[in-house]
């Protein structure tokens, strides 16, 4: 009996809830078209979203470098009465190992201060809603990307329903990068998220360039050129720190034998120190969990063994 209580209370600590959806939302990060089944539970019980999309890039998508996907959904207020909208990048349909990165791309930037295929909305207060990603092609040739929508809806027949759409196959082409054209190195990750009231030192590695301008701007407003030095590896500016939890974005003009190139513009989240939880403590408090209540289980069965052999003691001499 004993040993069964201690594997009950062992498997309590350590196996997790059975959640079949999130109607609050899992927050943005990597995830699979039906959200690894976690965002609504059993895809059987969605209803179809009548969200348009369409996806677009900004110029050549070249291979190596970063390129700008920007992704329109139309309808929001017409057809659906929603507060939360979660938006997936996807390379395929499958529902599963459908993540861009599957297919031979880098997600650089989610525009929410990640690098997550699937990004969500706390709330629309528009009829359409435009959101970009930078990604970057590893490999040359044709690609399809996919947009596809999770949200609720409070009016109609299915209120109260989780919501499901998926877009048309949009078809990109990855272009060789002229041998001699200037560029960004390859390897180059620029940075997406910062703490408030920090600067951030940039560091852009090119190929091919013989001068680099550095601009940065509040979303879609006024650019500002930033003092730009050249080392050894790369060319260095300082973007300047923010006060508040916001968003910068800053960009790159490319000067060499070829026409000039432009980057898209990068977006830098600023938030507020974020907690981390360490997971070999949280094992090892689940550990520390198990020895104690196995503990006080031999302690209590001890003590009634105890007061059992005391009481047929008793009986005896009575």
């Amino acid at each position: 009996m004993r040993a069964k209580l201690v594997l009950l209370i062992a498997l309590v600590l350590i196996v997790p809830l059975d959640v079949r959806g999130n109607p609050g939302g899992v927050g943005n990060s990597l995830e699979d078209m039906q959200c690894g089944g976690a965002c609504h539970g059993d895809a059987n019980q969605n209803a179809s979203s009548s969200l348009q999309f369409s996806l677009q890039s900004a110029g050549t998508v070249w291979v190596g470098q970063p390129a700008e996907i920007t992704v329109q959904i139309s309808g929001l207020e017409s057809s659906h009465d929603l507060d939360q909208l979660g938006i997936f990048l996807l390379s395929s349909t499958n529902a599963n190992g459908d993540i861009p990165t599957t297919d031979g791309w880098t997600i650089l930037s989610d525009g929410m201060g990640g690098s997550n295929n699937y990004i969500e909305y706390a709330s629309v207060d528009s009829e359409m809603l435009t959101h970009s990603w930078i990604l970057r092609a590893d490999e040359i040739g044709e690609k399809t990307l996919y947009v596809s929508v999770h949200h609720g809806d409070n009016t109609g027949s299915d209120a109260g329903s989780p919501f499901f759409g998926v877009s048309q196959g949009f078809s990109l082409s990855i272009e060789p990068i002229p041998e001699n054209l200037q560029r960004l190195d390859s390897d180059y990750q620029p940075p997406t998220s910062r703490e408030i009231g920090e600067t951030t030192k940039l560091c852009v590695p090119t190929i091919a360039a013989e001068n680099v301008v550095i601009e940065w701007r509040e979303p879609a407003g006024q650019a500002y050129v930033l003092e730009t030095t050249q080392n050894n590896q790369c060319w260095e500016a300082e973007l300047p720190a923010a006060l508040t939890e916001s968003t910068i974005e800053w960009r790159a003009v490319l000067d060499g034998e070829g026409p000039q190139q432009t980057t898209p513009w990068f977006p830098l989240a600023s938030t507020e120190p974020s907690w981390e939880a360490n997971e070999t403590a949280l094992m090892l408090q689940s550990i520390a969990h198990i020895i104690f209540f196995f503990g006080l289980v031999v302690l209590v069965g001890k003590s009634k063994s105890k007061e059992d052999h005391y009481s047929d003691y008793l009986e005896e001499n009575i």
